[in-house]
Protein backbone atom coordinates (compact mmCIF):
# COMPACT_ATOMS: atom_id res chain seq x y z
CA UNK A 1 0.00 0.00 0.00
CA UNK A 2 1.66 3.37 -0.88
CA UNK A 3 0.34 7.20 0.89
CA UNK A 4 2.94 9.98 0.50
CA UNK A 5 5.83 7.97 -2.02
CA UNK A 6 6.05 5.69 1.16
CA UNK A 7 4.82 1.92 1.07
CA UNK A 8 3.30 0.39 4.12
CA UNK A 9 3.23 -3.73 4.42
CA UNK A 10 0.16 -4.73 5.65
CA UNK A 11 -0.04 -8.09 8.17
CA UNK A 12 -2.61 -10.68 7.63
CA UNK A 13 -4.62 -10.86 10.70
CA UNK A 14 -2.95 -13.66 13.08
CA UNK A 15 -3.93 -16.90 14.31
CA UNK A 16 -4.66 -15.38 17.42
CA UNK A 17 -6.65 -13.26 15.91
CA UNK A 18 -8.76 -15.63 13.45
CA UNK A 19 -9.21 -18.02 16.69
CA UNK A 20 -10.68 -14.69 18.65
CA UNK A 21 -13.40 -14.41 15.29
CA UNK A 22 -14.12 -18.00 15.26
CA UNK A 23 -14.77 -18.19 19.24
CA UNK A 24 -17.10 -15.20 19.25
CA UNK A 25 -18.85 -16.19 15.92
CA UNK A 26 -19.69 -19.71 17.63
CA UNK A 27 -20.52 -18.37 21.12
CA UNK A 28 -22.89 -16.26 19.37
CA UNK A 29 -24.30 -18.54 17.59
CA UNK A 30 -25.02 -20.85 20.02
CA UNK A 31 -26.83 -17.90 22.27
CA UNK A 32 -28.81 -16.97 19.33
CA UNK A 33 -29.30 -21.13 18.67
CA UNK A 34 -30.41 -21.35 22.42
CA UNK A 35 -32.77 -18.04 22.43
CA UNK A 36 -34.38 -19.30 19.10
CA UNK A 37 -34.70 -22.70 21.11
CA UNK A 38 -36.50 -21.52 23.54
CA UNK A 39 -39.36 -19.47 21.89
CA UNK A 40 -40.19 -22.71 19.64
CA UNK A 41 -40.23 -24.59 22.65
CA UNK A 42 -41.83 -22.48 24.83
CA UNK A 43 -42.90 -19.55 23.09
CA UNK A 44 -41.38 -17.63 24.76
CA UNK A 45 -40.35 -13.58 23.20
CA UNK A 46 -37.91 -13.04 25.65
CA UNK A 47 -35.74 -15.30 23.29
CA UNK A 48 -33.14 -15.67 26.46
CA UNK A 49 -30.05 -17.76 25.20
CA UNK A 50 -27.25 -18.68 26.98
CA UNK A 51 -24.50 -20.78 26.87
CA UNK A 52 -20.90 -21.71 28.45
CA UNK A 53 -17.84 -19.98 28.39
CA UNK A 54 -16.22 -23.27 27.30
CA UNK A 55 -17.77 -22.57 24.41
CA UNK A 56 -15.52 -20.07 23.19
CA UNK A 57 -12.78 -21.88 23.38
CA UNK A 58 -14.49 -25.57 21.91
CA UNK A 59 -15.86 -22.98 19.17
CA UNK A 60 -12.51 -21.20 18.75
CA UNK A 61 -9.85 -24.26 18.81
CA UNK A 62 -12.36 -26.43 16.57
CA UNK A 63 -12.96 -23.91 13.81
CA UNK A 64 -9.14 -23.52 13.99
CA UNK A 65 -8.89 -27.14 12.53
CA UNK A 66 -11.49 -26.82 10.60
CA UNK A 67 -9.89 -23.45 8.48
CA UNK A 68 -6.49 -26.42 8.28
CA UNK A 69 -8.57 -28.69 6.86
CA UNK A 70 -10.09 -26.43 4.26
CA UNK A 71 -6.47 -25.40 3.56
CA UNK A 72 -5.57 -29.42 2.89
CA UNK A 73 -9.00 -30.28 1.14
CA UNK A 74 -10.11 -27.06 -0.52
CA UNK A 75 -8.38 -28.70 -3.96
CA UNK A 76 -8.68 -32.26 -3.81
CA UNK A 77 -12.14 -32.70 -2.39
CA UNK A 78 -15.49 -30.50 -3.49
CA UNK A 79 -17.88 -28.39 -1.13
CA UNK A 80 -20.25 -31.46 -0.15
CA UNK A 81 -17.12 -33.81 0.62
CA UNK A 82 -15.33 -31.22 3.36
CA UNK A 83 -18.46 -30.21 4.70
CA UNK A 84 -19.14 -33.78 5.31
CA UNK A 85 -15.38 -33.90 6.57
CA UNK A 86 -15.94 -31.17 9.17
CA UNK A 87 -19.54 -33.11 9.96
CA UNK A 88 -17.52 -36.17 11.54
CA UNK A 89 -15.22 -33.33 13.07
CA UNK A 90 -17.40 -31.53 14.70
CA UNK A 91 -19.42 -35.01 16.12
CA UNK A 92 -16.00 -36.42 17.30
CA UNK A 93 -14.85 -32.83 19.15
CA UNK A 94 -18.54 -31.74 20.15
CA UNK A 95 -17.85 -35.55 21.95
CA UNK A 96 -14.28 -35.40 22.83
CA UNK A 97 -15.06 -31.77 24.65
CA UNK A 98 -18.42 -33.19 26.36
CA UNK A 99 -16.74 -36.22 27.65
CA UNK A 100 -13.76 -34.51 29.35
CA UNK A 101 -16.16 -31.27 30.57
CA UNK A 102 -18.67 -34.08 32.04
CA UNK A 103 -16.17 -35.64 34.09
CA UNK A 104 -15.97 -32.35 36.49
CA UNK A 105 -19.64 -31.79 35.92
CA UNK A 106 -19.19 -28.60 33.79
CA UNK A 107 -20.57 -29.71 30.19
CA UNK A 108 -22.77 -27.29 29.21
CA UNK A 109 -25.18 -29.51 27.48
CA UNK A 110 -26.94 -32.65 27.52
CA UNK A 111 -28.79 -34.33 24.74
CA UNK A 112 -30.51 -37.06 26.64
CA UNK A 113 -33.51 -35.32 27.44
CA UNK A 114 -34.66 -33.78 24.21
CA UNK A 115 -33.44 -36.48 21.48
CA UNK A 116 -33.80 -40.54 20.93
CA UNK A 117 -30.58 -39.92 18.56
CA UNK A 118 -28.38 -38.88 21.38
CA UNK A 119 -24.94 -40.90 22.36
CA UNK A 120 -24.92 -40.63 26.31
CA UNK A 121 -25.89 -36.65 26.05
CA UNK A 122 -23.17 -35.39 24.67
CA UNK A 123 -23.87 -35.65 20.48
CA UNK A 124 -27.01 -36.51 18.86
CA UNK A 125 -28.10 -37.74 15.46
CA UNK A 126 -30.53 -34.65 15.44
CA UNK A 127 -28.64 -32.17 15.15
CA UNK A 128 -26.43 -33.40 11.62
CA UNK A 129 -28.40 -31.29 9.44
CA UNK A 130 -27.52 -28.08 11.00
CA UNK A 131 -23.96 -29.16 11.68
CA UNK A 132 -23.59 -30.16 7.97
CA UNK A 133 -24.88 -26.56 6.76
CA UNK A 134 -23.28 -25.03 9.51
CA UNK A 135 -19.82 -26.25 8.24
CA UNK A 136 -20.77 -24.96 4.75
CA UNK A 137 -20.91 -21.62 6.42
CA UNK A 138 -18.39 -21.44 8.34
CA UNK A 139 -15.80 -22.58 5.16
CA UNK A 140 -17.74 -20.32 3.15
CA UNK A 141 -17.82 -17.42 4.95
CA UNK A 142 -16.41 -17.18 8.12
CA UNK A 143 -13.26 -18.81 7.38
CA UNK A 144 -12.83 -17.64 3.46
CA UNK A 145 -13.73 -13.90 5.06
CA UNK A 146 -11.68 -14.11 8.24
CA UNK A 147 -8.52 -14.80 5.71
CA UNK A 148 -9.14 -11.69 3.69
CA UNK A 149 -8.66 -9.90 6.82
CA UNK A 150 -5.64 -7.22 6.94
CA UNK A 151 -4.09 -5.09 10.26
CA UNK A 152 -2.47 -2.06 8.50
CA UNK A 153 -3.29 1.84 8.74
CA UNK A 154 -6.51 3.45 8.84
CA UNK A 155 -7.82 3.25 5.35
CA UNK A 156 -10.68 4.74 3.40
CA UNK A 157 -12.23 3.62 0.36
CA UNK A 158 -8.93 1.20 -0.32
CA UNK A 159 -6.34 3.95 0.91
CA UNK A 160 -4.22 4.17 3.60
CA UNK A 161 -4.64 7.21 5.29
CA UNK A 162 -1.98 6.86 8.10
CA UNK A 163 1.09 4.57 9.19
CA UNK A 164 0.02 1.19 10.69
CA UNK A 165 1.70 1.22 13.95
CA UNK A 166 2.80 -2.31 13.25
CA UNK A 167 3.88 -2.81 9.88
CA UNK A 168 7.34 -1.72 8.81
CA UNK A 169 8.01 1.38 6.08
CA UNK A 170 9.96 0.42 3.24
Amino acid sequence: MTVDSRTYELQPLSTLGRFYIYAIHGYVTEVMFTATWEFVENGNWKFPGNTSVWCLFIYGISTMVIEKMYFKLRDRQPLLVRAMIYLMWTYFWEFSTGFILKQFGACPWDYEPYFNGHFMGLVTLEYAPLWYLGAIFVEQVIIKYSLQLYWGGEMKHGVVLSKPSASKVK
